[in-house]
């Protein structure tokens, strides 16, 4: 079984939103497998990419005050390069990126956080941004 909260026991799966909005890694992994699989910019994840392939990933902006403080988790689990692009909407204290590039290494990610309409990162592996 993975690990991560469940809603098993008296936890429910209200609590375990809650707690996985603002820490992507508290909720339980999501597999990505497609080859340009869109992220939802309006719900926490914990993504793991397992695409036999390059995956071209793509991420919308979230919603200012509605999607504040979300976070979301993309690392990657093959030896493929992929791609997040997210259109002038990455932050990292520079002048907003728009695309992520993974090397072909396992274990490469990121973790960003929604504020105020932007993606803000909180953690990068090994990930360049242009």
């Amino acid at each position: 079984m993975a690990r991560g909260l469940t809603s098993e026991g008296a936890v429910t799966g209200d609590f375990i939103q809650q707690m996985s909005d603002g820490d992507a890694l508290q909720g339980l992994p999501i597999l990505l497998t497609g080859s340009a699989d869109v992220i939802n910019p309006h719900v926490s994840g914990n993504y793991i990419i397992k695409t036999a392939g390059v995956d071209a990933m793509t991420l919308k902006a979230p919603t200012v005050g509605v999607d504040d403080n979300l976070s979301i988790a993309i690392f990657s689990d093959t030896l493929f390069a992929h791609t997040l692009t997210a259109t002038s909407l990455l932050a990292n204290g520079t002048a907003l990126k728009t695309t992520a590039t993974w090397p072909a290494f396992r274990g490469a990610g990121i973790i960003l956080r929604a504020f105020n309409g932007v993606w803000h990162f909180l953690n990068n592996t090994a990930v360049t941004l242009s």
